[in-house]
């Protein structure tokens, strides 16, 4: 028979690998990222935006199947019904990014960073910023409006198609002001 195929399964039993997603769902709430695995982080990602989901309900069922399936409950409930779910409540879905960060030393398991996006510490931001902080102190003072709505400026730039591409993804979720006042103190500290 073929059943059960669709699962990953981690090679673990089925009363490991629930505590193991639940611990990791967990943790995710409670650091805003977490270092893992990518077949670990492709795994939990589903489960991190459906407890997002429920935040976002905030009525008594949905606090009662959250309390039900995290851990230090103490601390990730507050955090899930009062930081997070405000955060996305004008998001549809999609609350989680996993970025790829390499191979691991001892095994070569390729690892990744699952994260919430919009946070504080969005890598992809941090990435983004720095690299346009470092185009920028080349070029001279470059508005991002004008790089987003002229592409011939930003190919005098030399910024790749993929560069303007996640600038117009974080820009989605942050204002550019703050994108500008980001590239700015990156350009102070360089």
């Amino acid at each position: 028979m073929h059943h059960g195929k669709h699962l990953r399964r981690l090679n673990r039993t089925s009363g490991h690998r629930k505590a193991l997603l639940r611990n990791m769902v967990s943790s995710l709430i409670e650091h805003g990222r977490i270092e893992t695995t990518v077949a670990k982080a492709k795994t939990i990602q589903p489960l991190a935006d459906s407890i997002i989901t429920l935040g976002k309900k905030g009525d008594v069922e949905a606090k009662r199947q959250a309390l039900a399936y995290l851990n230090s409950r103490d601390i990730t409930m507050p955090i899930l019904f009062d930081e997070l779910a405000p955060r996305f409540a004008s998001r549809q879905g999609g609350y989680t990014r996993i970025q790829r960060i390499g191979k691991r030393y001892g095994d070569n398991a390729p690892m990744a960073i699952l994260e919430y996006i919009d946070g504080p510490s969005d890598i992809k931001k941090e990435m983004l910023t720095s690299t346009l902080a470092r185009k920028f102190s080349e070029a001279g003072k470059v508005s991002i409006t004008e790089i987003m709505e002229n592409n011939s400026k930003a190919e005098a730039l030399g910024l790749p198609k993929a560069l303007i591409r996640d600038l117009r993804k974080v820009q989605f979720s942050n204002t550019v002001e703050s994108i500008e006042g980001a590239i700015e103190k990156k350009m102070a500290g360089l």
